[in-house]
């Protein structure tokens, strides 16, 4: 069997396409649904709405004293909780220097809090010149601050009248949350508030949820130490994607970046979504994956327990040795190395278009690739990558998405290395094109991702392939909250199947793989919460067999109703289409033939 390598499992742990929250429960693998996307709620105005908001001092990024009621001078403030690391916050700053700079002339101070201690300070002050924020920035590392706002989420605004009374608390608006981006704003919390309070009205809505990284004082002691029972699992699970130069939004290589996210990582552990497996637990076979990244149940609770209490460092002599990554290709020196031909612009918010360019070749003989590895130049920002093979000559630039495609990227799976005896194809006289999909996160920035291909000397024993069951015919009516629909592939020739990648887009709910055959059905592979934002494989242990006349069954689930969050236009009925606001249904499935 092909022996593959990919890249970690806890990657990108709060990625701003990953961020869920724990309002969902795992289902068993015969109930398909499940969201963990979740938007700003409307909540019941607490007492502290209306009544003064505590005063305080603190110091600016720039080292200067700043005293509250100075700063307003009888003005209305509005205090953003903000942060460089965390992803909701980073899609947020562009909203708060437009709503900054709407108001500001009219009279609203803006002042900005950052209290995440692991936040480098050349950083924060970056953002806040490309910004162009006008207010202060204030550095809170003692999170003393939060704990007088009794601060929820590193997305958090407050918004002071001119007594500095509190007349909302809550979200920005809607257009980011936990697993969604929305094109706009349906629901602009923030923005109506100032326009009510400076107009002398009642603020309609004064106090919501806002989704973010979630604040988590420390505990306290219970005798579990970093270096002695956590920074294995960390080193395991975690700095592949949470280093210097990773994948992740920041790195988790020390104990002190570990406590500056807390509050997230218990979230994220506890509702299941880090680290990124969202297959159902087969409990008749319960070691079928190579790339099963789920923690441990002891894992999981020693990680746990030291996050909710007092941090004890302990010697970090008993601590294991840190890990080495390779400086630049994962897979060795690459045979070729090609790149896009012009860098793209990704902006700073909202959702973009896919974006495809073609990449010349020139050999022309067939070439055998046995490792091949997707390097974004900007991979904060690159939600996934399709490489396919296309005949020299040829002027399209469109992508069949069923087609066999030689490379995928998405964080936490970009490089592969077949085995001795396994390898794809790259067909003589081809050149490659590119499907780029980008997801801006709060700074423009410009991407020019490169590819490498390592190739065998000799033709393979076993050509892997891969194959997309599709259903381009699929209609989700308008509203529907659990849609079914079906695609099926009749197994021409016996095959052994590696891996299986589910796909659909952003009202994709659950997902099924299944074979068929004279005996019954048979299931492969069972996603009870599939989310668009991770574009995962599910690469088997041990391939399965699917023989001639067998037919695999690939079964989605579509949410089209206003309960799920990143419903772009619950009114309108869905159908096939490339861009993320349409729909597919797709399971790859990668196989090699039997002998």
């Amino acid at each position: 069997m092909p022996y593959v390598r990919f890249s970690a499992f806890l990657c990108g742990m709060v990625a701003s396409w990953l961020i869920q929250e724990s309002l969902w429960s795992q289902e068993s693998a015969s109930t398909p649904g499940g969201s963990g996307k979740v938007a700003p709620v409307v909540l019941e105005p607490a007492d502290a709405i209306g009544q003064p908001f505590p005063s305080f001092k603190a110091t600016d990024i720039q080292g200067h004293a700043f005293d509250l009621r100075r700063f307003a001078a009888g003005s209305p403030v509005v205090i953003a909780l903000t942060s460089t690391s965390c992803p909701l916050c980073k899609k947020y700053g562009p909203t708060l220097a437009e709503l900054e700079q709407t108001f500001l002339p009219r009279g609203v101070r803006f002042v900005f809090v950052n209290s995440i201690t692991s936040d480098p300070l050349e950083e924060t002050l970056a953002v806040q010149r490309e910004l162009g924020w006008q207010g202060p920035v204030l550095l809170d590392r003692n999170s003393e601050l939060l704990a007088r706002f009794a601060a929820e989420s590193t997305t958090e605004v407050f918004l002071l009248d001119q007594e500095l009374k509190l007349r909302y608390r809550g979200a920005v608006d809607d257009q980011y949350g936990l697993g969604y981006t929305k094109p706009k704003p349906q629901e602009t919390y923030l923005k109506s508030a100032i326009e009510q309070l400076l107009n002398h009205q009642s603020v309609a809505v004064a106090r919501t949820s806002a989704p973010g990284c979630r604040i988590k004082l420390p505990g306290p002691p219970n005798g579990i130490e970093y270096h002695r029972d956590v920074a294995r699992i960390v080193q395991n699970r975690c700095v592949e994607c949470h280093r210097s130069g990773g994948v992740a939004p920041f790195p988790l290589e020390s104990p002190e970046q570990v406590i500056a996210h807390a509050g997230m990582i218990i979230e994220v552990v506890q509702n299941g979504t880090m680290p990124p497996w969202f297959a159902a637990a087969d409990t008749e076979r319960p070691h079928r994956w190579i790339n099963d990244s789920a923690l441990g149940q002891d894992e999981t609770g020693v990680l746990i327990r030291w996050l909710e209490s007092n941090h004890e460092i302990g010697d970090p002599a008993v601590g294991p040795v840190p890990r080495v990554f390779n400086s630049e290709w994962m897979i060795g020196q690459p045979s070729l190395t090609v790149e896009l031909p012009k860098r793209n612009r990704v902006r700073s918010s909202g959702y973009m278009d896919y974006i495809h360019q073609r990449i010349p070749l020139t050999h022309d003989q067939d070439q055998w690739i046995e490792a091949v590895e997707v390097r974004p130049t900007a991979p904060e920002v690159v939600h996934h990558v399709l490489v396919y093979a296309i005949p020299r000559g040829s002027d399209r630039l469109d992508v069949d998405e069923r087609s066999h495609f030689l490379a995928a990227y998405a964080p936490g799976n970009g490089y592969q290395a077949f085995g001795n005896g396994f390898a794809k194809k790259l067909p003589a006289d081809h050149d490659l094109l590119v499907q780029m999909h980008y997801t801006p996160n709060g700074r423009a920035t410009f991407d020019q991702t490169r590819i490498g291909f390592r190739f065998a000397a000799s033709p393979p024993r076993h050509e892997i392939k891969v194959y997309g069951i599709a259903n381009t015919g699929i209609m989700i009516p308008a509203g529907a909250e659990n849609h079914q629909e079906v695609a099926k592939l009749r197994v021409p020739r016996s095959a052994y199947v590696t891996a299986f990648f589910p796909h659909m887009h952003v009202r994709g709910k659950s997902f099924r793989f299944e074979q068929q055959t004279k005996q019954g059905t048979k299931p492969l592979l069972d996603v009870p919460r599939y989310d668009f934002n991770w574009q995962l494989e599910y690469r088997l242990l041990n391939p399965e067999l699917v023989k001639a006349g067998d037919q695999i069954l690939v079964t989605g689930w579509f949410d089209n109703s206003t309960g799920n969050p990143s419903n772009p236009d619950p009114a309108r009925p869905v159908r096939w289409g490339p861009q993320t606001d349409e729909e597919m249904l797709i399971g790859y499935i990668e196989y090699y033939y039997a002998e």
